[in-house]
C-alpha cells in the first residue's frame, strides 16, 4: 500500500514527508529484471518471499507508526517525545548543509547518536529492525538500525527515492552480514556506514558483496557479476 503524509517542523514552516511505499505486483522474469543502474553496478531481481522481505514489510508498519509522535511535535500545545525531537533535530541541522556535506552530516550525526548494541541484548530477538524513533528512544541499535535512521532521515531531507537504497551486504573481511545506506550523488553511489565517518563510493569499496536492496518499491536481490551480462 502507499502512504504519504507531511509533518510541519516545530521549529519552522518546512514540511517533511515520510516515504511512499509501493506494492509490487507479480511479473514474469523478464519484467522483474532491473536494467537501471544500481549500487555496485549490479542488476537486481525481485526477492523471493522470505526473511528479508518479511522484515522490510514489518518495518514499514513501524515507520508509519512514527507519524503520530512526529506530528505531535508540530502541533501547538502537544508533547514532543524526546526521540521525535532528536530525529527532527538531525533533520533540521542536516538542512544547514548542502550536497555531499549534507550526506556526510547525516552519516556522522546518526553514527554519534546511537551506541552499538545487539538485538539480543536490547529486544531478546536475534534480528529486529526498529523504526527510527524506536532506535533513538533507546539510543542503541545494531547496523541495520543505524541504516534505517539514515534512510528515513534522508527521505525527510528530500533525497529522491530513485537515488536512495538500504542494502544488506556481506562483509568479506568479517564474514558477516551488514547493513548500509547508499545514496546516488553526482553519478556515484556513496556508502553511509556506521563503521566509519568517511564516505566511499561503491566503486571504491572492495569490502562488501551486496545481497539485498530495499527502497519504496520493495526488496530486490542482487544478481551475480556473471549474471548481469
Amino acid at each position: 500500500h502507499r502512504s504519504n503524509f507531511g509533518i510541519s517542523s516545530a521549529h519552522g514552516s518546512t514540511t517533511v514527508a515520510l516515504p511512499q511505499f509501493a506494492s509490487r505486483g507479480p511479473t514474469d522474469r523478464t519484467d522483474r529484471i532491473s536494467h537501471s543502474p544500481e549500487p555496485f553496478d549490479l542488476r537486481t531481481t525481485n526477492a523471493a518471499p522470505g526473511d528479508t522481505p518479511a522484515k522490510w514489510s514489518d518495518l514499514r508498519t513501524r515507520i508509519l507508526a512514527d507519524e503520530r509522535p512526529l506530528a505531535s511535535c508540530a502541533a501547538p500545545n502537544h508533547p514532543c517525545p524526546d526521540a521525535a525531537r532528536r530525529f527532527l533535530s538531525i533533520i533540521e541541522l542536516g538542512r544547514q548543509h548542502i550536497g555531499r556535506a549534507r550526506l556526510g552530516w547525516i552519516n556522522r550525526a546518526v553514527n554519534l547518536s546511537i551506541r552499538s548494541m545487539s538485538d539480543w541484548a536490547q529486544y531478546g530477538y536475534a534480528d529486529y529492525w526498529a523504526s527510527p524513533l524506536q532506535t533513538l528512544s533507546s539510543g542503541a541499535g545494531d547496523c541495520e538500525d543505524y541504516a534505517i535512521v539514515k534512510y528515513i532521515a534522508l527521505r525527510h531531507l528530500g533525497i529522491a527515492p530513485g537515488d536512495l537504497r538500504l542494502l544488506i551486504v556481506r562483509d568479506k573481511m568479517r564474514e558477516a552480514l551488514h547493513a548500509i545506506v547508499t545514496v546516488r550523488f553526482e553519478q556515484q553511489w556513496l556508502i553511509l556506514d556506521n563503521r566509519t565517518m568517511a564516505m566511499l563510493s561503491t566503486e571504491q569499496s572492495q569490502r562488501y558483496s551486496p545481497l539485498f536492496v530495499m527502497d519504496d518499491q520493495g526488496v530486490r536481490s542482487f544478481l551475480t557479476v556473471a549474471a548481469r551480462r
